[in-house]
């Protein structure tokens, strides 16, 4: 009988099982983090409207730039990010994790590696893999705070193509100051030049506020952001992320038409 392992599979692929947490028929899946209640009734009525509106087109195919969406994204984070935000820095892509397997498409991949301090969001290290990009766990404190002088020299030490920071921190809850970010993102520039993603996926739930203005005069920051969390739209898959509009462009190098 043949298996995964007996294809001609990539090498770091043998052996591994497919990520996806339980899907389980309970009120509240804690294990994914779902809202655990329902969209509001006129939310819903409005989303069948612009849905009707949607079908009469689709016979065509659909704007592969996603230029409403993407204006409409810019206005949000300008609006709650507290720095403007244009179209032409915004992407959006199925889902945060789509967002993040572009940027490793384009800036990791074979013979280039990433970084991230775990405990965190395990999908960094999986789509690392994924995308051939070799990943490299940096240090945490016992109390899950990013310990700078131990992050940099693991950045100067290793200098990945890749660094992620997430924010609030997956699963710990512990938020990045500002000065963390220039810290890391200085030394990442200083091994190599370097793309740092800074992870946002839960920052609406977060006391502080977001890392967004520090993407100005930094081109090799990235913020990426999700509908599922906050929104409660986790079916929607949307996902979508703020950088300087070269990355923007870069990562259309990767997607897939009509994504």
């Amino acid at each position: 009988m043949t298996g995964i392992d007996d294809l001609p599979i990539r090498d770091e692929l043998r052996g591994k099982t497919p990520y996806g947490a339980p899907q389980l028929d309970v009120p509240v899946q804690l294990n994914t983090n779902e809202n655990p209640y329902e969209l509001p009734a006129a939310l819903v009525a409005r989303i069948a409207e612009r849905v009707a509106e949607a079908a009469r087109t689709l016979n065509r195919y659909p704007d592969r730039d996603a230029v409403e969406l993407r204006t409409q994204l810019a206005a949000y984070l300008t609006r709650t990010g507290k720095h403007p935000v244009a179209r032409e820095n915004v992407w959006a892509a199925n889902g945060s994790n789509e967002v993040i397997q572009q940027l490793l498409q384009t800036f990791g991949g074979p013979g280039r590696t990433a970084l991230g301090f775990e405990p965190s969001y395990s999908m960094h290290a999986l789509i690392s893999r994924g995308t051939g990009t070799g990943w490299i766990s940096g240090p945490r404190r016992e109390d899950f705070t990013i310990d700078v002088e131990a992050a940099e020299q693991a950045i100067a030490e290793n200098a990945p193509d890749v660094v992620f920071i997430t924010s609030p921190n997956n699963p710990t809850g512990t938020a990045v100051e500002a000065e963390t970010v220039l810290a890391l993102y200085e030394a990442a520039q200083a091994a190599k030049p370097s793309l740092v993603i800074v992870d946002e996926a839960y920052v609406e739930f977060s006391h502080r506020d977001s890392l967004l203005p520090l993407i100005e005069g930094r081109p090799n920051m990235v913020v990426s952001r999700t509908m599922s969390k906050a929104f409660g739209a986790a079916g929607l898959r949307l996902g979508y992320l703020a950088a300087h509009p070269a990355v923007v462009d870069a990562v259309q190098l990767v997607r897939l038409p009509y994504h």
